[in-house]
């Protein structure tokens, strides 16, 4: 295939007349980083920058060469109004850099960005890095720097909070600050969802996401059975009561279009809902359960 190197509106044109579009990316390959190293472990509710990067050919995987921009771009996510602010060992309710595991009663500190999501789309058909696609094409999960969030469950633990489908339960704000407007960012989401097994009673229970940005609009790019968005185009949702954290099999995860131009802020209310399993949120002796997911961001190329 013989392949143009001019520019077209900010595209590489193939010799057969197809654009391929050009992306701006998270990045942490050791090289280009958007988080700049060390990169600190959590739990923390501090608010964390990341830094884009060009990715010339970035809609799909092929001849990946990321640069810095000509003119810097950040996105910036914090936590705001949380309900939880006394967990003991758990810091807050939504922490940066957590997962279940160090202890039965205390949670597992791991990189506030990275790229382990415990999950490989060898299928190329979860997440989409540019809002015209290809569907399932352009993020790299070996590449892009994903941003590791964690709900914990203690609080609901504590409270002995119901546990029925029709249940949710409020963990307060996700904001996505950018330094500059942008026009079109994609979030993708990997692993919305989480279990607990006590005596062979299972309890799943996953993270949802409700777009509070007045004028905005959200559109399922690509994703698994279980990611759906609602009617409104605001929710975004686990689809099915049974509830479990893996990407293949009952996690929520994929592409998401906030469609809009000149934006600066994105703020989503953010959810706990179990799946009304017979099992329990966990034990006085094992209180380290939650809901741990990646948030990664990418935009087209901006004019």
């Amino acid at each position: 295939m013989v392949i143009s190197l001019s520019i077209v509106t900010g595209n590489i044109t193939l010799a057969q007349g197809a654009i391929v579009p050009n992306t701006y990316e998270l990045v942490q390959d050791g090289v280009n980083n958007s988080y700049q190293l060390p990169v600190p472990k959590g739990p923390t509710s501090i608010p964390q920058t990341l830094t884009f990067f060009y990715n010339k050919n970035g809609s799909t995987d092929e001849g990946i060469y990321f640069l810095p921009l000509k003119k810097a771009l950040t996105v910036t996510f914090s936590f705001d109004d949380q309900p939880y602010v006394n967990v003991p060992q758990h810091v807050t309710g939504m922490t940066f850099g957590a997962a279940s595991g160090a202890s039965s009663t205390q949670v597992r500190a791991v990189p506030v960005v990275n790229t382990n999501y415990y999950y490989a789309d060898t299928a190329r058909k979860i997440f989409t890095a540019h809002p015209q696609g290809p569907a399932g094409k352009g993020v790299n999960l070996f590449m892009n720097a994903g941003l590791q969030v964690f709900l914990s469950a203690k609080p609901l633990l504590t409270s002995n909070a119901p546990k029925t489908d029709t249940s949710r339960y409020y963990y307060g704000k996700l904001r996505l600050q950018f330094s500059r407007p942008v026009d079109n960012p994609v979030i993708s989401l990997i692993g919305l969802g989480a279990t607990t097994n006590f005596g062979n009673k299972r309890l799943g229970f996953a993270t949802e996401l409700e777009l509070q940005s007045q004028s905005l609009k959200l559109t399922r790019l690509s994703g698994n059975e279980d990611m759906q968005i609602d009617m409104t185009g605001t929710k975004i949702l686990h689809a099915k009561t049974s509830i479990t954290g893996n990407c293949d099999n009952g996690a929520a995860c994929g592409s998401v279009l906030i469609k809009g131009s000149q934006i600066s802020t994105v703020v989503f209310n953010v959810y706990l809902r179990p799946d009304g399993g017979p099992g329990l949120w966990g034990t006085e002796k094992v209180s380290n359960s939650g809901d741990m997911w990646h948030i990664t961001v990418s935009l087209p190329e901006q004019p």
